[in-house]
């Protein structure tokens, strides 16, 4: 279902392509490829959806707040938000699933999610769309049911994260957090993140649990993973200097846990980014 515009029609409709559609009971998945430099005008989308970057950049506007959103990026957004886009120099490629009424109705304990709109920049969210995405290449008779088991375990993370924290994380956590993600790649260990913040490891590891619902090495693999992703959607540079680049030990090592993250091998995942902008557009509605 394509987006529908506001106000006056545009004199000039912008530009889209619909690369793969796979329709399933109440689910319909399809890859999309936008033009470079396109602004979409504020529109609505009468479906709940689900939006993954694959390749490009883009900002979502919605009530007057712009928000980057790169490759690995998810957005959740309910039915009829009132929402803008506009797309970077570079051609965008996404990932969209639209779930109609009868599967929100069969999944009212997640109604929570689609309230709003909710950006999921990493973690399990984007990861587990992505899988959905490869199933969705697939499309064998198997697939379907993949899918939907994938569709709840991603809904499921979406809502725990909606869970509010018992209380304000201390200032040192919110530090071992932030040293995680500015040295990511870096080979840390507990005892050394521990000291760096003042903590007695077996503290730091019981409190970043309770607070981020994950391990401290979780949470610092996906990290990798995720800047690993980028990396191949963005860059010509090898697998091999990648996965040393994000801290792996080596390229077999890498390419076993990306295939974990995402169902794609590197090499896949940087084959299936390999789409250029052609000359049969369909027109955004």
């Amino acid at each position: 279902m394509y987006p529908i515009k506001l106000g006056k029609p545009a004199t000039a409709p912008p530009v889209r392509q619909d690369l793969n559609t796979l329709k399933l009971p109440s689910l319909t998945l399809t890859e999309t490829l936008h033009s470079p430099n396109l602004t979409l005008p504020p529109h609505v989308h009468r479906t709940a959806s689900l939006c993954l970057t694959l390749t490009g950049q883009a900002f979502e506007i919605i009530n007057g707040s712009r928000f980057v959103v790169h490759p690995g990026c998810a957005v959740i957004r309910g039915p009829e938000i009132i929402h803008a886009n506009e797309y970077g120099p570079a051609p965008h490629r996404g990932f969209m699933i639209e779930l109609d009424n009868k599967w929100l109705d069969a999944c009212r304990h997640f109604a929570s999610v689609f309230e709003d709109h909710r950006i999921f920049a990493g973690g399990p969210v984007p990861a587990l769309a992505l899988r959905i995405y490869h199933e969705s290449r697939v499309k064998d008779g198997v697939a379907p049911v993949i899918i939907e088991g994938l569709m709840l375990e991603m809904l499921g993370h979406a809502s725990r994260s909606l869970v509010k924290r018992p209380v304000r994380a201390p200032r040192w956590l919110i530090q071992a957090r932030d040293l995680l993600h500015g040295r990511f790649n870096d080979s840390l260990n507990l005892v050394e993140i521990a000291d760096a913040v003042g903590v007695h490891p077996t503290h730091l590891a019981r409190t970043f649990k309770r607070y981020y619902r994950t391990t401290v090495g979780e949470y610092l693999r996906g990290l990798r993973l995720d800047w690993a992703m980028r990396q191949l959607s963005e860059s010509e540079d090898s697998i091999a200097d990648i996965a040393l680049a994000a801290g792996f030990y080596d390229q077999s090592h890498f390419s076993n846990l990306f295939k974990q993250h995402t169902g794609f091998t590197p090499a896949e995942f940087r084959a299936a980014q390999g789409v250029s902008f052609k000359a049969n557009p369909v027109h955004a509605r």
